[in-house]
């Protein structure tokens, strides 16, 4: 009787069983059939239309806009930026500068007003804030960058300053280095980006057109060459090119000669500026290249010779102090072809030239960004002289 009560509930079990993969089965032959139909409807739906490139997705990215802030108008730096902080993704403290033996030297003391209220108000608005470690001394570097062991404890500093001062990321802005040092710089990158393990490594450097300097440019007169843009794009996050102080570039003189007919002394022609991005994409991705823009000009003094005219520098000048110079001397500013003002008058000791950058000359090199799809622009630099409407134009970047 037992064994009768026993083989009946496994009897009722199995039927239980049996039923309930019946009732699954036609439970997800009816969900896929659901899927399967919303599927179907859903490529009619998109039948004809093309699907989006990965590029174009790349492209939706949001367009990064930095500015470089200067310790000696910090104050000045800081206060124009009350109210327009949301402008920027990023901003770069010109912060430390290096010492012979390669010991980093906190130029604008930034652990003082008004960096931290700055740091603080950046926080808020999501605007990431890295230091410019500004180094100028190709006779150190060298030395650094030659010495394994030294290179290696620059390294080292630079990452326990950033982790003291909490810092996201840093701006490697050495200029003047002795094409000499070219492969030693490119180590210094490889092990600084390994040891930065994730912190943001952005590499600052000069702009040039072509692979190799030309024959009069040597040592550290070929500083533009001194960088190996293959290398910056495999060892840095971003690459910023300073795209700007043309005729400073090309000559790498205080004093030099051209053989235009008339005064011409450009700070970022367009074509020039082009020029430059076109190159620098030939090694460096898009989506990491940063165009350098800068919002002042220069002064130079011109001496007419046989083929066009001999310049020598004078002075850096602010928009507002060439505005306020050209009304003084009754001079009209005009557009240069490349997209500048400038104005010649008549000074103590003969003709000056006066070429600088405002609020259209900026756009126009945003544009060129935009047009090669580039990761942004940096903008050198934010001291309270800038044309007053530059501010007007991000707000539509």
């Amino acid at each position: 009787m037992t064994k009768n009560i026993s083989r009946i509930i496994f009897f009722f079990m199995g039927l239980l069983i049996l039923m309930g993969g019946f009732f699954w089965l036609m439970q997800k032959n009816k969900t896929n059939s659901i899927v399967r139909n919303e599927v179907a409807s859903n490529s009619a739906a998109d039948a004809g239309k093309e699907k989006p490139a990965v590029a174009e997705d790349k492209g939706k990215q949001d367009f990064f806009v930095a500015g470089w802030i200067p310790y000696w108008a910090k104050s000045e730096g800081v206060a124009s930026l009350q109210g327009k902080m949301g402008l920027f993704s990023q901003l770069k403290l010109f912060a430390f500068s290096v010492s012979a033996d390669g010991q980093l030297v906190d130029t604008a003391k930034s652990k003082i007003a008004p960096w931290p209220q700055l740091s603080s108000d950046a926080k808020k608005q999501n605007v990431k804030i890295i230091p410019t470690i500004l180094w100028g001394d190709a006779v150190a570097m060298h030395k650094i960058f030659a010495d394994p062991m030294l290179r290696s404890k620059h390294d080292d500093n630079i990452v326990t300053m950033l982790a003291q001062n909490d810092f996201a990321g840093v701006d490697i802005d050495y200029e003047g280095k002795d094409i000499a040092d070219r492969d030693n710089f490119s180590l210094f990158l490889q092990t600084l980006h390994e040891k930065l393990q994730g912190k943001n490594l952005n590499c600052t450097v000069e702009a040039r057109t072509q692979d190799s300097p030309p024959a009069d440019l040597t040592g550290i007169r070929a500083m533009s060459f001194a960088n190996d843009f293959s290398k910056l794009n495999e060892f840095c996050d971003s690459v910023t090119i300073m795209a700007y102080d043309q005729v400073f570039q090309i000559h790498r003189a205080k004093v030099f000669e051209d053989s235009s007919p008339e005064p011409s002394a450009p700070s970022a022609d367009n074509a020039w500026v082009q020029e430059n991005i076109e190159y620098a994409l030939k090694f460096i991705a898009p989506e990491k290249l940063i165009l350098g823009i800068s919002t002042y000009g220069w002064e130079f003094s011109l001496q007419k010779i046989t083929a066009g005219y001999r310049y020598t520098r004078v002075r850096s000048v602010s928009y507002p102090a060439a505005m306020a110079l050209a009304t003084s001397v009754g001079a009209t500013p005009t557009r240069t072809t490349g997209g500048e003002l400038s104005f010649v008058y008549q000074a103590a000791d003969g003709q000056h030239l006066v070429t600088v950058d405002d609020v259209q000359s900026v756009s126009e090199k945003i544009a060129l960004a935009k047009k090669f799809n580039l990761k942004g622009i940096s903008i050198f630099k934010i001291d309270g002289l800038t044309d007053p409407k530059l501010f007007e134009i991000l707000k539509t970047r």
